[in-house]
């Protein structure tokens, strides 16, 4: 077993909606080597004008073989807004992509319980998260840079044949809901049976309550394609092919309390479908809805040629990382979008020691599958949120049964930083870059407010950067990169601990050129997993680079003018995309 680099500390990406390659990583937009990480500390605000000195820096810039990070930044700059209006965004499925107002989307939410029972069976937490509910409350989450909103609500209330069953809590809801929406914010409704709902005893796959229920919410809203519907919370049975076959056709369901009859996910679609043909539906998977493996296919009765479907996934394990992750979710959003609908790591409910390092990684791969995440709970002190203020929990001075230790500043700082990439006046996520630490410093002398703008988000890698030289340039977003054009080198790197401090990703960027060597120039898709591998084993994201210059030693007579159709037709992108978290 080789020698084990500590997880880094910090960092994040999330690529942009760009073409995919066959396999699961990003693509990637590159200028000279270019990138960015995760928000670490106050994002920028969005400059509301021209950013100053700009078209001064870039003329030197251009002097300075900046040109197409220049060019690059100022076509972004001049973008017409492609959204329509922030108070009724509109959410749609396109391919394996989630869509708002048409543009690609990656959400970034938390979540309200303070809706999840009818009044008078709340209990505990639930009583004052149902009494601070309030649009100040929904406010708050928008200025932390939110975009929606999940409401966890009570089958049994809901349910016109439930125990619960109040009019006036399906009204509550409809309110809620509406008030989230008027701000702009985009909406899950998550259909919760567990004790929180106020009954103790459920079912473990959805049952003919959860269909009444359905029945009720799904003409409420079908008119609304900001609003989601994800089917059921948690379903808990494990992931065999037995259990698989009952979520998604419904039947017999034993328990530890008795048995129930579930009614399978794919009718609970057909029924909702009848009614809300376009709305998104959220299909939550299995164990608790921690995993995705296994799971069979699911169909849009409605939108056959590109369903309307993501699938929900809460609590990715922080004990076993990327492997794990890709196996319970990754995996599935080369075909379809995923979405962490519920997540928190504190110091006080499940507690981890390393919470703090494993949760930074969790997020930098996230956004390197674009799956985006909703941070439990905004109205329960003590997870993503400290105190009724709504001021963030931190994990400066972590430590487990210490209260306040959370993920909240991590969370929205990251939030802010995506906010900024992309908060209107272009599509979101914005781009993802790969940058050199050279060239980006050079940039920033001439103009840091530009720099600042472009590159102090989730998005982007800076080769050759530490954690301690982003934050001296106020890029705390970015994510520390190291470059390496030889497998071999890459590996010893790794483990023998030669990282700079703070890196999160290494690239792999393999060449015709004498630093990558002629094994590794004719066998790339080989050396391409044993690079994932490496990476992944010390915790790393792995970016995959492949030169088209590779195509002049595995196939030495194609002319230069068909050498990129020859790149693609030796399937070298899609060996390389096929074990990366990002392709460049």
């Amino acid at each position: 077993m080789p020698e084990m680099i500590p997880p880094p500390a910090t960092g994040h990406q999330r690529a942009p909606a760009a073409r995919n390659f066959p396999g699961h990583a990003r693509v990637w937009r590159v200028v000279p080597l270019i990138t960015s990480r995760s928000g670490r500390g106050p994002a920028l605000p969005r400059p509301a004008g021209p950013v100053p000195g700009l078209t001064a820096a870039l003329a030197r810039g251009l002097r300075l073989g900046l040109a197409a990070v220049a060019a690059a930044c100022l076509v972004a700059l001049a973008l017409p807004a492609a959204r329509a209006s922030a108070a009724s965004p509109a959410i749609s499925v396109q391919s394996n992509q989630l869509m708002r107002n048409g543009v690609p989307w990656v959400p970034r939410g938390v979540q309200i319980v303070g809706l999840v029972a009818p009044d008078g069976a709340l209990n505990g937490k639930y009583i004052p998260a149902h009494q601070h509910f309030s649009a100040a409350e929904l406010q708050a989450a928008v200025a932390d840079h939110a975009d929606v909103v999940r409401f966890q609500v009570s089958q049994f209330g809901i349910d016109p044949q439930g125990p619960l069953y109040s009019p006036a809590y399906v009204q509550e809801v409809q309110n809620g809901i509406e008030a989230a929406r008027a701000l702009g914010l985009a909406v899950i409704v998550s259909v919760q049976a567990e004790g929180p709902a106020g009954e103790m005893n459920r079912c473990p796959l959805p049952d003919s309550g959860a269909a009444r229920a359905w029945a009720q919410l799904a003409p409420m809203f079908a008119g609304d394609p900001g609003v989601m519907f994800e089917l059921y919370n948690e379903p808990a049975p494990p992931p065999t092919q037995v259990d698989w076959d009952r979520w998604l056709n419904g039947g017999q369901v034993s328990f530890p309390s008795g048995s129930c009859q579930s009614v399978g996910m794919q009718p609970l679609i057909d029924q909702i479908r009848a009614v809300a043909p376009q709305n998104v539906i959220v299909v939550p998977g299995l164990r608790g809805e921690q995993t995705l493996r296994g799971m069979p296919q699911v169909t849009d009765p409605a939108n056959p040629d590109d369903p309307q479907l993501a699938y929900g996934i809460h609590y990715p394990t922080l004990v076993k990382n990327i492997g794990a992750w890709d196996t319970a979710f990754g995996a599935v959003t080369a075909r379809a979008p995923v979405i962490v609908t519920e997540w928190d790591a504190n110091s006080t409910t499940n507690c981890l020691v390393n919470a703090p390092l494993e949760a930074q990684l969790l997020l930098d791969y996230l956004a390197s599958k674009q799956i985006g995440i909703v941070g439990f709970a905004f109205d329960l002190p003590g997870t993503i949120i400290a105190d009724w203020s709504y001021t963030p929990t931190s994990y400066s001075a972590f430590a487990c049964g210490a209260y306040g230790g959370g993920p909240g500043q991590l969370l929205f700082s990251d939030f802010a930083a995506e906010a900024q990439a992309g908060d209107g006046s272009q599509p979101n996520p914005a781009p993802g870059w790969i940058v050199s630490a050279g060239a980006l410093n050079r940039l920033h002398q001439l103009a840091p407010g530009l720099t600042g703008h472009f590159f102090n988000t989730p998005r982007t890698f800076v080769s050759g950067a530490s954690t301690q030289s982003l934050a001296a340039t106020g890029l705390q977003t970015a994510i520390p990169t190291e470059t390496f054009t030889n497998e071999v080198g890459l590996a010893r790197a790794l483990n023998a601990g030669r990282l700079r401090p703070g890196t999160e990703a290494v690239v792999y960027a393999d060449s015709a050129s004498r630093r990558t060597p002629r094994n590794q120039q004719r066998n790339p898709g080989r050396f391409y997993r044993l690079a994932a591998r490496a990476a992944h084993v010390h915790g790393l994201l792995f970016i995959a680079a492949p030169s088209p210059s590779l195509v002049s030693v595995i196939t030495p007579h194609t002319p230069p003018a068909r050498q990129t159709q020859e790149f693609l037709k030796l399937r070298i992108p899609a060996a390389a995309a096929r074990n990366a978290d990002a392709y460049e």
